[in-house]
């Protein structure tokens, strides 16, 4: 009879682990001899019963290319007993080095776990200082800041909104003075625009514009909590703002400012998140009263998912108490509404409230009710 139980709780222990399955991916796969390797371990159950699994500290993988064989060590971002809810996946971050001579297309296989072969294209280790220069291009280090978008509607008459913002990594991740001092690759240099465009008029003047560059530093994964669910980042630096205009139509400042980041949940799916900008203002000399209209903190929240509804809002609470703004705003892809055969987003934007432009800091205009199209959140 306990030989039968111990059958038993082997057959179930066995379709246990069938229900388990290991994938391996790379976000560009690409990695670079001698540098750090970043994979991710997909782990997902279809079954309708939880998955309960160990993962070891450690992980043996083999590196082969076409000239060398390599055994690596990657260690997951958790451990030990873990579980995957039904018909969920659960992901985890893999990290180790990639050796020094490895090059051209190589496969990464895991050797403890029954998973798929991942190709990589490994880039040659940097020539030695003194030797000679790399005859290619410097790495791509161009990268969406804020929600790039264009807008049309309005209330009062017709009119769009429009945003452009990119940032720019100063620092190259693999070079010298990275691998000397890591923090100097989390160095950004941003520019932001966003432009109101009145098509009621005859002329179709545009009727502000706001410019914001700002050097900073950022970090939007310092520390992770609750097995990776909760994770806690940090962007702080100096900012500057005006709409380029002359005389008494002109308005700007500085700022020195710092922003936490908290994200619960999947940062890649279903998650909740809170960055609140807060700032000073330096050299207002065109708008010394600014503070009492937008405060001193841009609170920002959302929940939803980059894959399917998205939702986020932007408060600003001035100082005098009956002076401040809302913005609303939800988005959903359009290659859910089109088949697959758009890109982008449907957003939906609403605004209400005072200093939506520059130009008009002080002043409260019509509730604002935009639709249209995302380019990049």
């Amino acid at each position: 009879m306990p030989s039968l139980r111990f059958f038993v709780a082997l057959a179930l222990l066995a379709c246990n682990v069938a229900r388990a399955e290991f994938i391996l991916s790379a976000p560009d796969g690409a990695a670079r001899a001698g540098a750090p390797l970043r994979i991710d371990l997909t782990v997902l159950n279809d079954s309708d019963a939880p998955l309960r699994f160990d993962l070891p500290s450690s992980l043996r993988a083999r590196l082969e290319a076409a000239n060398s064989v390599t055994t690596l060590s990657l260690r997951p971002d958790r451990s030990g007993a873990l579980e995957v809810a039904p018909r969920q996946f659960l992901r985890i971050a893999l990290s180790g080095e990639v050796p020094d001579d490895a090059a051209n297309i190589a496969t990464l296989t895991l050797t403890e776990l029954s998973a798929n072969r991942l190709t990589l294209n490994v880039a040659a280790a940097p020539t030695a200082p003194g030797t000679a220069l790399i005859d290619k291009p410097p790495p791509l280090a161009l990268s969406v800041y804020e929600p790039v978008y264009f807008l049309v509607g309005g209330d009062g008459g017709l009119n769009a909104k429009f945003q452009i913002s990119l940032r720019f990594r100063l620092f190259d991740d693999h070079g010298r003075l990275a691998r000397r001092l890591p923090f100097v690759d989390d160095l950004y240099l941003s520019f932001s625009q966003t432009a109101l465009w009145d098509l009621g008029e005859l002329s179709k003047p545009f009727k502000d514009a706001s410019y914001r560059p700002r050097l900073f530093y950022a970090n939007y994964d310092l520390a992770r909590y609750f097995d990776g669910n909760l994770r806690v980042g940090v962007e702080s630096g100096i900012g500057h703002e005006s709409n380029g205009k002359e005389a008494e139509d002109s308005r700007s400042f500085n700022m020195l400012y710092v922003r936490p980041t908290l994200t619960f949940g999947d940062p890649d799916g279903l998650r909740a998140y809170l960055a609140p900008l807060m700032h000073n203002y330096i050299a207002e000399s065109d708008n010394r009263d600014i503070a009492d209209y937008r405060g001193y903190v841009d609170w920002l929240f959302g929940v939803g998912s980059k894959g399917g509804l998205d939702f986020w809002a932007v408060l600003r609470k001035g100082t005098r108490s009956d002076f401040g703004s809302i913005e609303l705003n939800a988005s959903y892809p359009l290659s859910k509404l089109s088949g697959g055969d758009l890109t982008g987003w449907l957003m939906l934007q609403y605004f209400n409230g005072y200093g939506e432009s520059l130009l008009d800091y002080n002043r409260k205009i019509e509730s604002q009710l935009r639709l249209g199209i995302s380019i990049a959140l």
